[in-house]
């Protein structure tokens, strides 16, 4: 049996500039219907409830270079929570799942292949061959989707369906504050970019015990800068022309009153986690943190980056990279949120499946600090 359900789909490939759009910024996607089959050997069909608008969705839409392997016409989506409906041949059992189970499915799945590194480890993200739901299969954006069954991690029992929609973004950022750094009371942390990503490192950061402050340019100040300063964060405005090292350097007057960064050393911080995605940011990162300071870069760039090495390598800063996630850090993402250590309602705006192009729109352009679409979920 086939469905024909409601699907936002992916099919241009034109650079679309979203700070001079001359047109429309979703005119590479449209709604449209689309057949969904029945699921094969190892898979499920589910229904998504809530799918959160990724960066990585924003930049396959406007054509960035760097999503220019996304085979179109695709149906895009991967941050999501979803309603088992129907088992395939195989599947059915796996985990302990049934029918009606709420899961959140690992966008990225690894070859299986016993000789691969990532996979033997169980980090598919680490996998070369690795495939991505919502870029090398239809995503979540629809009103039915069938993909494997052992990318399903059962949501936790009392969380949301809409909290489920944040756990891979979540689940990301942990990775890089919680693995891959050491974030301590006392120190200064500095996060570059102010969309989702940024804010959750800001909140994990925040709740390491570590005064943080955030970035961005012009037109984030009324809207997520502005939500970053009420969450407790220091804002910096990053305008055009400058580097956020100037700007500490200059002296950036912290939410207390008190200078952010080292005074004696001319604003230098502890840390910065670059989630940006502005080759800028990443290239003049260094100059900004003390000798021996962390940096890790969870964004990724359109282009490639210019990097004084020599001078990296004199600071003796450690930089870490980090790339989607494993079901280890989906269940790490789940107790963060169980505890209370990242919370994605004060974020959150919330739109009906109707509305899916407004919210492309809406989060590309910087209108709203994330977009979530209610596809079968009722916020």
């Amino acid at each position: 049996m086939t469905d024909t359900v409601t699907a936002l789909r992916l099919l241009g490939s034109e650079a679309i500039d979203p700070f001079d759009p001359k047109g429309p910024l979703t005119r590479n996607l449209a709604v449209e219907r689309v057949r969904v089959g029945e699921p094969g050997p190892g898979e499920v069909l589910v229904e998504p409830l809530f799918v959160g608008v990724c960066g990585s969705d924003g930049s396959a839409s406007l054509g960035k270079s760097n999503f220019s392997w996304v085979k179109r016409p695709r149906t895009i989506g991967h941050e999501c929570s979803v309603r088992i409906v129907a088992f395939g041949p195989g599947a059915e059992g796996y985990g302990g799942l049934k029918a009606g189970d709420v899961v959140c499915p690992v966008p990225m799945r690894g070859c299986g292949d016993p000789r691969c590194r990532g996979c033997r480890n169980g980090r598919w993200n680490y996998c070369r061959r690795k495939q991505i739901l919502g870029f090398h299969r239809d995503g979540a954006l629809a009103q039915r989707m069938v993909l494997e069954v052992d990318r399903c991690v059962p949501l936790r029992a009392g969380l949301t369906a809409l909290q489920g929609a944040v756990v891979e973004p979540l689940s990301v950022v942990a990775q890089g504050v919680l693995r891959k750094c050491t974030i301590r009371p006392g120190m200064d942390v500095v996060v570059t970019g102010c969309g989702i990503m940024g804010l959750i490192a800001a909140e994990l950061c925040k709740s390491a015990g570590a005064r943080v402050a955030v970035t961005g340019i012009e037109r984030d100040r009324e809207v997520r800068l502005k939500l970053a300063q009420e969450r407790g964060f220091t804002p910096i405005v990053i305008g055009p022309g400058e580097t956020l090292h100037e700007k500490l350097k200059a002296g950036v007057e912290a939410l207390d009153g008190t200078r952010f960064g080292d005074d004696f050393e001319g604003g230098l911080v502890d840390a910065l986690i670059e989630c940006s995605g502005a080759p800028q940011a990443l290239a003049t990162a260094g100059l900004g943190v003390h000798l021996e300071g962390q940096i890790c870069v969870i964004a990724t760039y359109p282009s490639s980056v210019p990097f004084e090495a020599t001078a990296f390598t004199r600071s003796g800063q450690v930089m870490s990279g980090v790339m989607g996630s494993s079901r280890e850090d989906f269940e790490t993402a789940m107790l963060l949120i169980e505890r209370g250590a990242f919370a994605i309602e004060p974020y959150a705006q919330v739109y009906a499946f109707d509305r899916v192009l407004e919210a492309m729109d809406d989060s590309m352009a910087a209108r709203t600090p994330k977009a979530i679409m209610a596809v079968n979920g009722r916020a």
